[in-house]
């Protein structure tokens, strides 16, 4: 594989700060600490630091399986003593089952909404799941992109305006905030901060030990582009700027310039990673992104054909049917998360 598609520079540790608070879901945390573990004795090197942490450095109580009355968590320090010390803070998520529990969280949390606004700008903030409302009342997400959980979205959208919500992408790197959807979302996040870090090859043995599959059913089409199937660092990079970039302007020569690399070469590690032609594979990229907000609700398919950079509706919901042998009225039905 070319050099210029390798993302191997080493780089020195920096201290990621792991963030306690009374009823958050820590299992998340836990699994992030074992994964960089593993990612340490790998590499033979160590690629991140971190710090467990509360707001005042006080135990805190998590939630166990959804159920109050959760393990008692005690952290190593203060994130208001350590702020100075932090490359990035990650966020985990909490339980969250309606508006009503969003607005009470929000208000519960407070000291940690005002600490999170308060840490300085080079310190990057991570999050997933329903951590991320947390980020987006401390304002840090301002005028930034992100995305979050998929039932969440007409809440956050109506809550917080002045954040560009993709509610359609798995993972949104926006400057100094990293952002995942799903309660699993710690896992693409790590694995691409990993892939920063590691070389591809290790990084592989890891996620094969480590690294779960999303437990929610989707069609065998959108396989080959799941972010969390995809092992290549540079095949990663390639699928977000796809998520990034409208329908229409998906071509070979474009996606080849994002990589920086010829349209044959590209076309060339595109087929023997996935299988399917470099054109076919970024056509899926979105479609899926239209299977997902299909299966989120009755969003008209001449919003999604507008906002995902289709020309029209007809050309959309051919390619839809071509790809997955439905049609997209039929997919919402068969596919419709919490049905």
């Amino acid at each position: 594989m070319p050099s210029s598609i390798r993302r191997t520079a080493a780089s020195p540790p920096f201290t990621l700060g792991l963030l306690l608070f009374e009823g958050c879901m820590p299992a998340g945390l836990f699994a992030v600490a074992d994964l960089l573990r593993a990612a340490h004795l790998r590499a033979g090197r160590e690629l991140m630091r971190w710090r467990w942490l509360t707001v005042d450095g006080r135990s805190v109580n998590g939630i166990s399986g959804g159920i109050e009355g959760g393990p008692t968590l005690t952290p190593e320090g203060a994130l208001v003593d350590s702020a100075d010390e932090l490359d990035a803070l990650l966020l985990p998520g909490l339980w969250v089952s309606s508006l009503e529990g969003l607005q009470q969280t929000l208000q519960a949390r407070r000291a940690e909404i005002a600490a999170l606004r308060a840490l300085p700008a080079r310190c990057a903030l991570w999050s997933y799941c329903a951590g991320v409302p947390l980020l987006a009342a401390s304002g840090r997400l301002q005028g930034q992109a992100a995305t979050a959980t998929w039932w969440l979205a007409p809440h956050l959208q109506a809550l917080f305006p002045q954040v560009a919500w993709q509610f359609d992408e798995a993972l949104v790197d926006s400057d100094r905030t990293v952002t995942a959807a799903g309660a699993n979302g710690y896992l693409a996040l790590m694995l691409d901060q990993l892939a920063r870090r590691m070389e591809s090859e290790s990084l592989r043995e890891v996620q094969e030990v480590l690294m779960l599959p999303q437990p929610r059913q989707r069609h065998p089409a959108f396989a080959a582009v799941s972010l969390m199937a995809l092992r290549e660092p540079w095949l990663r990079e390639l699928l977000l700027w796809a998520q990034r970039t409208p329908a229409e302007a998906l071509t070979v020569a474009a996606a080849a310039a994002a990589l920086k690399l010829s349209p044959r070469t590209l076309s060339r590690h595109v087929q023997a990673a996935t299988g399917l032609p470099v054109a076919t594979w970024l056509r899926r990229v979105k479609l899926r992104q239209v299977a997902e907000r299909l299966s989120r609700g009755p969003e008209p398919l001449k919003r999604l054909a507008e906002d995902l950079g289709f020309s029209n509706e007809a050309a959309l919901h051919r390619m839809f049917k071509q790809t997955t042998g439905l049609t997209p009225q039929g997919y919402r039905g068969q596919y419709r998360q919490g049905a």
